[in-house]
């Protein structure tokens, strides 16, 4: 009996999400290229999803880091905040000596007491918690939390930090977070493949991680689909 369904996994680090569907005759005639074009969205869909993928890019060397202004130095507005970000974004290519391709961040400002801050996500091995207060300390200061398996796992994957960095609703125009230019270039492509019992098989030590009810099948207009999420086994 040939394969009858179609397997899309899309890897982030130690991140994969997988859709499965019953649309094996949409392969067969158009190829792979045509299913990552048409899958590909499915497991990116909203902002939440896009953002997993891209934390998830660091592994297990990220570190959130909260990063609060003195009294001397709060910004009055929103655009205060940008043009200090842009001088500490200076300070981070100056000690990196170059580009800096690991990083997210987010502006808020309206929870809790609404004073502004940043949140940013960046690499251990190129920014510790050290190196980010002094940078940091011009305008007051920087808190940290290590992302490792541990919390990733606590966190319900990246999927926890994501909806995070989302909770405030962006103003008209604004994009809920940014991240470098170059941070998406290093997705890899969706991987196409087949399977007979449309089933997502994981590998070997491979930890689910819950689905939030995506992952039952469903019925829809290209067929019938369904999804998973799970990190890879540690080397």
């Amino acid at each position: 009996m040939a394969d009858s369904f179609v397997c899309v996994r899309q890897r982030a680090g130690p991140l994969v999400k997988a859709l499965v569907t019953d649309n094996y005759g949409y392969l067969r005639r158009y190829g792979p290229d045509a299913v990552r074009g048409r899958c590909g969205p499915a497991l990116s869909r909203t902002t939440v999803d896009k953002l997993e993928l891209r934390l998830a890019l660091f592994g297990y060397d990220g570190i959130f880091y909260t990063l609060t202004f003195d009294d001397e130095h709060l910004p009055p507005d929103r655009a205060g905040v940008d043009r200090i970000w842009d001088a500490f974004a200076k300070r981070l290519r100056r000690w990196q000596r170059g580009p800096v391709d690991y990083y997210v961040y987010r502006v808020e400002g309206l929870h809790g007491d609404h004073r502004l801050h940043i949140h940013v996500f960046l690499r251990d091995q190129d920014f510790p918690p050290a190196v980010v207060q002094y940078l940091w300390r011009t305008w007051g200061s920087a808190y940290d939390v290590r992302w490792d398996r541990a919390r990733v796992l606590s966190e319900d994957g990246y999927r926890g930090l994501a909806i995070y960095f989302t909770k405030e609703v962006p103003e008209v125009g604004r994009h809920p977070w940014g991240c470098s230019r170059t941070l998406s270039k290093y997705l890899p492509p969706p991987e196409v493949t087949t399977c007979k019992s449309g089933m997502v098989r994981l590998p070997k030590g491979a930890t689910p991680l819950p689905m939030q009810g995506r992952d039952r099948p469903q019925l829809g207009g290209w067929g019938l689909y369904g999804y998973s999420r799970y990190l890879l086994p540690e080397k």
